[in-house]
C-alpha cells in the first residue's frame, strides 16, 4: 500500500514537472534586460526596451511613418494616395516619401498593391476578416492568429504578385493585440515586427521621451493600455511603438484640464472648434514638434525631444466625404516637414526602413554621404527609381476583376462580391480568377481561393 502511494506521488510529481517543462518551452518569461548580453548580439538582433540609440541627439534623423489601415482601394488611390506619393514630397536625399499599408482582404485592389510596392511602399498584414468583435482578437489562439495574418500575407503574395517575404509586419485590428498568443505566432511564422501597441507613458504630452523601437528578447518598459500584452521573450522580434497623439478636445482629460485627449490613431483624434485645414495642421505640428524639438513638462521646464520614430497612423476614410479639410491639413503638414532646408534630418519612410536604420544606426553625416544609394542607406531609393534588383521582377501584367458568389455567415458576407487581382503570378506565369464559389477567406485551403502556389514566407 505504501509502495503504491509512493508511486502515485512520483507520477504526480513527474506530471507536474512535465507540465512545468511544457510551459517553459511554450513561453519563456522575459527577464529584465541584460545590456551586456543584448549588446553582444548586435543592434540588428537585440535592442533593450527603453533605450534610445547610440547616435548623439543632434546627429540623429527624425524618422516619420505614414501608415494606412484596411483595404487598398481604387477610390483612396485616385483621390488621396496619388497626390501624396507622386513625387511632390521628398526626403532630404531626394527620394519620394513612402508609406506602410496594413492590408485586409475585402475590397483591396491587388493590382494597385503591386504598383505601390514597385514605388517602394511597404505592404503589411492587417488580417483577412477584420472582424468587429474586439474579444475575438483578444482571445485568438496562435493558430487562429496564423490563419488571419499569414493567410493575408499569402493572399498579398498570390494576388498582388509579390514575394510573400516582403510582408514583414502586422497590425492587429482595433489595435487589439493578443499578447503572447499573437507574438508567438509572429515569431513562429517569419514576421519581423508588430506595430499594434500604443504608448501613452512615452507619448501624448510626454512624447519628448518617445519610446524607440525595441526587440522582445527582454522585458518591455512599455505601458499596456490595451490588454493583453506579451509577458514572454521573443528574441529578435521587433516592436514599433505607436506614440500616442494629443488631440484638440481641450478639457476632456480630467487629469489635465488644459490638455486635449489621447489618441493612438489619427482618425481617433477629436478636433473641436474651427474645423479647418489650419486646425489640423497646428494639431499635427504640435505633436510632431514634441518629439522632434521638445516641449515644456508639467513643471514648466523645457525638455528636448529625443527624435524617437514617430508616426501618423490612420484609415483613409478620415479623408473622405465632407472631411476634405482633414486631407488639406494633412498635406499642409507634409509640405512643412518635407521642406528640406528647414528640416534636413526628417525622413518619411516605411516602418521596415525605420527598423533597418535601428539595426545599423549611423549619424546624419553618413546618411547624407550615402544619398539615395539603397545598397547602403535604409532610406535610399536608387533601385526603386531605376526599377532594378527586386523591383525589376514581380510584374502584375495589369489587373483583372474577379466576381464571386459569397456565403460567409460568420462575417455577414452574402451574395455578389468583386476583387481585382494581378494577371500574372510572382513567377510571371498567367493567373486566372478563382472559381466564383471560392472566395479567398479563412482556412488553409481557402486563403487563395484555390489558386496556386499560395506560397508563404518560409
Amino acid at each position: 500500500m505504501q509502495l503504491a502511494h509512493c508511486l502515485s506521488v512520483l507520477i504526480l510529481l513527474c506530471s507536474a514537472a512535465a507540465i512545468h517543462q511544457y510551459k517553459d518551452q511554450a513561453c519563456a518569461v522575459a527577464e529584465r534586460c541584460n545590456a551586456v548580453e543584448c549588446d553582444a548580439l548586435g543592434p540588428e538582433n537585440c535592442h533593450c526596451s527603453g533605450n534610445e540609440t547610440i547616435i548623439n541627439l543632434a546627429d540623429r534623423p527624425q524618422i516619420v511613418y505614414l501608415t494606412f489601415d484596411d483595404a487598398f482601394t481604387d477610390l483612396a488611390e485616385t483621390q488621396f494616395y496619388r497626390s501624396l506619393f507622386n513625387g511632390t514630397y521628398k526626403n532630404p536625399n531626394g527620394c519620394d516619401i513612402r508609406a506602410t499599408h496594413f492590408l485586409t482582404q475585402s475590397y483591396t485592389d491587388y493590382s494597385l498593391v503591386n504598383h505601390y510596392w514597385h514605388m517602394g511602399h511597404e505592404m503589411a498584414s492587417h488580417s483577412i476578416t477584420h472582424r468587429n468583435d474586439v474579444k475575438y482578437w483578444q482571445n485568438l489562439t496562435p493558430e487562429q492568429w496564423k490563419d488571419e495574418m499569414v493567410g493575408m500575407r499569402k493572399m498579398i503574395g498570390q494576388f498582388a504578385s509579390i514575394d510573400p517575404c516582403e510582408i514583414r509586419g502586422m497590425r492587429a485590428p482595433f489595435l487589439q493585440g493578443g499578447g503572447d498568443n499573437m507574438f508567438r505566432m509572429l515569431k513562429d511564422n517569419n514576421f519581423t515586427y508588430d506595430c499594434s501597441w500604443p504608448t501613452r507613458s512615452f507619448g501624448y504630452t510626454d512624447a519628448m521621451n518617445g519610446l524607440y523601437p525595441y526587440t522582445l528578447d527582454y522585458q518591455t518598459a512599455q505601458d499596456c493600455p490595451i490588454k493583453p500584452c506579451p509577458k514572454c521573450s521573443y528574441p529578435g522580434m521587433w516592436v514599433q511603438p505607436m506614440i500616442d497623439l494629443e488631440d484638440e478636445w481641450i478639457g476632456s482629460n480630467p487629469q489635465c484640464p488644459t490638455c486635449g485627449n489621447v489618441c493612438s490613431m489619427l482618425d481617433g483624434c477629436v478636433i473641436m472648434g474651427e474645423q479647418t485645414k489650419e486646425h489640423v495642421y497646428s494639431m499635427l505640428m504640435k505633436n510632431f514638434n514634441r518629439t522632434y524639438n521638445g516641449d515644456t513638462d508639467e513643471f514648466g521646464q523645457f525638455m528636448p525631444g529625443n527624435k524617437a520614430p514617430w508616426g501618423l497612423y490612420m484609415h483613409a476614410a478620415w479623408f473622405f466625404g465632407e472631411q476634405a479639410w482633414h486631407y488639406d491639413g494633412y498635406k499642409m503638414f507634409l509640405n512643412e516637414i518635407t521642406n528640406n532646408a528647414k528640416y534636413p534630418d526628417v525622413f518619411i519612410v516605411p516602418i521596415k526602413d525605420g527598423l533597418e536604420y535601428m539595426k545599423k544606426p549611423v549619424p546624419m553625416q553618413v546618411l547624407n554621404a550615402w544619398g539615395n544609394d539603397d545598397s547602403k542607406s535604409p532610406f535610399g531609393c536608387k533601385s526603386i527609381e531605376d526599377q532594378t534588383g527586386k523591383y525589376a521582377n514581380f510584374r502584375c501584367g495589369g489587373g483583372q476583376s474577379c466576381r464571386f458568389n459569397v456565403t460567409e455567415p460568420d462575417d455577414g458576407i452574402f451574395g455578389e462580391r468583386y476583387m481585382k487581382i494581378c494577371k500574372y503570378k510572382s513567377d510571371q506565369t498567367r493567373q486566372n480568377c478563382p472559381e466564383e464559389t471560392n472566395y479567398p477567406w479563412l482556412g488553409e485551403k481557402n486563403h487563395c481561393g484555390g489558386n496556386s502556389p499560395c506560397a508563404d514566407c518560409d
